[in-house]
C-alpha cells in the first residue's frame, strides 16, 4: 500500500502535471494536422479509383500512399505515447488502490481474509453435511428397525394363528372320527390333550420376514428374539383359551353325540342315515362359526398389526424433532463447479455448451466465439513447412497486395 501512494504521489507531482499539460495539446494539434492530411490524400486516391478504375500506375501510387500512412501511424503514435503513458501510470495507480482493497483479489488483504472465511465456511459446511448423513443414517435404520419388528411381528403371528388352526382342526377331526366303539377313547384322548403352546414353538420357531438391507444377521436375529419375548405371553394365554374353548366345547357335545350314536344304532338304516346326516350339519355349523370367529379374530389382528407398523413408520419420517444447529454458522453460498481432470472431460463441456447454447447462435456469435480456434486453423493452413486442413471445410484464398 505504502508503494502505490508513493507511485500516486509521484505521478502527480507538478514537473509530471506540467509535461501532461503542455505535451498533451501539442501532440493532439499536430497528429490531428498528420491525420487530416492523410485522410484527405487517401479520399483523393479512392476518387480516381472510382472515377479512372484500377491501373499499374495508379496501383504503385496507391502503394507508396500505403507506406506513407504506415509511416503516419508511427509518427502519431510516438508523439501521442508520452502522453498516453502518464495516463496509464495514473490508470493504473488507480487501478493498484482499488485492488489492494478489493475482497475478489487473492493478493489483497480483504481477499486474503475471504479466503480464510471461506476455508471455514466449507469446514463448517462439511461438518454439517456429515452430521446431516450421520442423522439421516441414523434415522434411516431406526425405521428400518421398526419396520422389521412390525414384520416379524405380523409373521410370528400368521405362523402362531396357524399353529392355533392345527390344534383346533386336530380336535375337530377327534370329534368327527368319534364312533360308538372309540367313543371312551376319544373322550380320554379330548381329555389328556395338551392346551399349553409348547415352549419348544417359541424356542424354535423363526421369522420369514424380508430382512432389510442395513440390518445383519445377528441384528435381525436380536430383534426377532425381543419380539417373540414380548408376544410370548400373550400368544401362551390366546392358545391356552382358543385350544381350551374348543377342547371343552367338543367334550360338552360328547354326552349327547353319545346319545345320537345310539339312536342311530338301534333305528334303521334310512334313519340312520337322516340322524348322521343331522349330527354332521350340525358339526359343520359350529366348525363354520368358530372358523368365522377365528378369522374375524385374525383379520382385526393384522388390522391392528398393519395400523401399528404406519404409524410407527410414520413417527419414524415425521415424529423425530428437527435438529436445529446450535453453533454459529457462517453464511454460505454453495455453488456446483466444475473440475476438469482430462482432455475429455474439455470436450463433454464442449459437447454440451454445443447442444444447450452452441447449436442456437448465429454464424457471427459462433464466429466471435470460436476466434482463437479459426485463427488456429487458418495458421495450421498457412503453415509454409507442414499445412494441415480440416476436412469438409471450405477454403478459399485470401489475396493482399504488399
Amino acid at each position: 500500500m505504502t508503494d502505490n501512494n508513493h507511485g500516486a504521489l509521484t505521478i502527480f507531482e507538478p514537473q509530471n502535471v506540467q509535461t501532461l499539460t503542455r505535451l498533451a495539446p501539442q501532440s493532439y494539434k499536430e497528429n490531428l494536422v498528420s491525420h487530416s492530411r492523410c485522410i484527405e490524400a487517401g479520399k483523393s486516391l479512392l476518387e480516381r479509383v472510382g472515377r479512372e478504375g484500377m491501373s499499374d500506375a495508379l496501383d504503385m501510387e496507391i502503394a507508396a500512399y500505403i507506406e506513407k500512412a504506415k509511416a503516419t501511424v508511427r509518427k502519431l503514435n510516438g508523439k501521442r505515447t508520452p502522453v498516453t503513458q502518464l495516463f496509464d501510470q495514473i490508470r493504473k495507480a488507480y487501478i493498484a488502490m482499488e485492488n489492494d482493497v478489493d475482497p475478489s483479489k487473492t493478493t489483497s488483504v480483504p481477499g486474503q481474509l475471504q479466503a480464510h472465511r471461506n476455508a471455514y465456511a466449507q469446514k463448517k459446511y462439511e461438518e454439517e453435511e456429515r452430521r446431516r448423513r450421520e442423522e439421516a443414517a441414523r434415522l434411516a435404520k431406526e425405521n428400518a428397525i421398526n419396520r422389521y419388528r412390525a414384520d416379524v411381528e405380523e409373521d410370528y403371528g400368521r405362523q402362531f394363528n396357524t399353529l392355533v388352526n392345527n390344534s383346533i382342526n386336530t380336535l375337530t377331526e377327534l370329534d368327527r372320527q368319534t364312533t360308538l366303539d372309540n367313543h371312551a377313547a376319544t373322550c380320554a384322548s379330548l381329555r389328556n390333550y395338551s392346551c399349553e403352546l409348547p415352549d419348544t414353538w417359541c424356542q424354535t420357531v423363526t421369522s420369514g420376514a424380508l430382512r432389510p438391507a442395513g440390518l445383519s444377521p445377528d441384528e435381525c436375529r436380536a430383534i426377532q428374539a425381543n419380539v417373540m419375548a414380548g408376544l410370548v405371553r400373550r400368544f401362551k394365554e390366546q392358545y391356552a383359551f382358543e385350544v381350551t374353548t374348543t377342547r371343552d366345547d367338543i367334550l360338552d357335545r360328547m354326552p349327547s353325540k353319545k346319545k345320537e350314536l345310539e339312536r342311530m344304532a338301534k333305528a334303521s338304516a334310512d334313519e340312520a342315515a337322516k340322524i348322521k346326516s343331522q349330527l354332521e350339519a350340525k358339526e359343520r355349523e359350529e366348525a363354520a362359526r368358530k372358523d368365522a370367529e377365528r378369522t374375524e379374530r385374525e383379520k382385526q389382528e393384522a388390522a391392528a398389526a398393519k395400523l401399528a407398523s404406519e404409524k410407527q413408520e410414520m413417527d419414524g419420517l415425521f415424529g423425530a424433532p428437527v435438529a436445529v444447529p446450535v453453533n454459529y454458522q457462517p453464511k454460505t453460498q454453495v455453488k456446483k463447479k466444475v473440475v476438469v481432470e482430462t482432455p475429455d472431460d474439455i470436450m463433454a463441456i464442449v459437447a454440451f455448451w454445443w447442444s444447450q447454447v452452441g447449436s442456437t447462435l448465429s454464424m457471427e456469435e459462433l464466429t466471435k466465439e470460436f476466434k482463437k480456434q479459426i485463427t488456429f486453423a487458418n495458421t495450421a493452413a498457412n503453415s509454409k513447412n507442414n499445412p494441415m486442413f480440416i476436412s469438409n471445410v471450405r477454403y478459399d484464398d485470401e489475396i493482399k497486395a504488399r
